[in-house]
C-alpha cells in the first residue's frame, strides 16, 4: 500500500522543499499541499469550490520516509510554511505516509 501511495505522490504531487529546523539541511520531496477547510466564523477565509478555506493553515501529505518535526519549514511555489504538528500515519505495522498541519511563515520585519 505504501508503494502505491508513493507512486501517486511521485506522479501527481507538488515539488516541495523541506528545510530542517535543527540542521538547516534541505530535502526535495513530492507530496500534496492543500488549504485546510475552516469554520465560517473564523476570519480570514477565501471561497473556493471546496468551500471556505483558511489560507493561513495547510495540510501536507508526503512520503513516510521523511519524518517531519515541529518547526521544520517547507517551500512550495511562492509559499513559505512552518510545520505546526506532524505525524506518521500507519496501517498495522507499516508506515504509509507523513501528515502535517502547516501555517504560513510570517514575514520578518525589515
Amino acid at each position: 500500500m505504501r508503494a502505491k501511495l508513493e507512486e501517486l505522490m511521485r506522479l501527481h504531487g507538488q515539488e516541495i522543499s523541506v528545510v530542517r529546523r535543527e540542521s538547516g539541511e534541505e530535502a526535495a520531496v513530492r507530496g500534496f499541499l492543500q488549504p485546510l477547510l475552516k469554520e465560517r466564523e473564523d476570519p480570514p477565509a477565501a471561497v473556493t469550490p471546496l468551500g471556505a478555506v483558511n489560507e493561513q493553515r495547510w495540510l501536507y501529505i508526503g512520503p513516510a520516509g521523511l519524518k517531519l518535526d515541529v518547526g521544520d519549514r517547507m517551500r512550495c511555489g511562492g509559499m513559505r510554511l512552518i510545520v505546526q504538528e506532524a505525524m506518521t500515519v500507519r496501517f498495522r505495522a507499516e508506515a504509509l505516509y507523513c501528515r502535517a498541519v502547516l501555517r504560513q511563515e510570517k514575514e520578518a520585519a525589515v
